[in-house]
């Protein structure tokens, strides 16, 4: 009995292969609109077959091997310009302020981990004169003890 009528379903490299096509095509959206989910690529980034594999999250030999058309759509809007992240003055300046806050915090944890560690090495310093004392205090007794004494003749 034939299925002329019918297409065959999908293996499961097809099915594979199509959701690859489906995360590399919005990961390469992401990367145009500037608005990336990898962390790594949240400071900046180049149109490249690395970024892309990076932020779909799959392997660049797949990428070379079996989306060459995605890699074509990637060269195309590597070579347009980039349209720079529409942002107000008042944006840029709430994420300054923020960047400000974050660097305060970590000002105050460092001058408080200093503190501490001047404290730590006071009193390492503290201790370990009272040791050099105690030492030299002990030197003293024990040269004391092991000098010879004179026996009198006479008594």
């Amino acid at each position: 009995m034939k299925r002329t009528d019918r297409t065959p379903p999908p293996n499961p490299y097809e099915k594979r292969r199509a959701a690859t096509d489906r995360k590399l095509r919005a990961a390469l959206e992401r990367l145009i609109e500037q608005r990336p989910s990898h962390p790594a690529l949240q400071n900046g980034y180049r149109l490249e077959v690395t970024t892309l594999a990076r932020e779909a999250g799959v392997g660049r030999n797949a990428i070379y091997t079996n989306h060459r058309s995605v890699i074509d759509a990637l060269k195309l809007a590597a070579a347009r310009p980039q349209p720079k992240a529409a942002e107000s003055l008042e944006e840029k300046v709430i994420e300054l302020r923020a960047v400000i806050r974050e660097m305060q915090v970590n000002e105050r944890r460092l001058l408080t981990q200093n503190a501490v560690l001047l404290q730590r090495a006071t009193c390492a310093e503290a201790d370990a004169e009272r040791y050099r004392r105690q030492n030299a205090r002990m030197v003293a007794l024990r040269d004391e003890a092991v000098r010879p004494t004179p026996i009198s003749a006479g008594a």
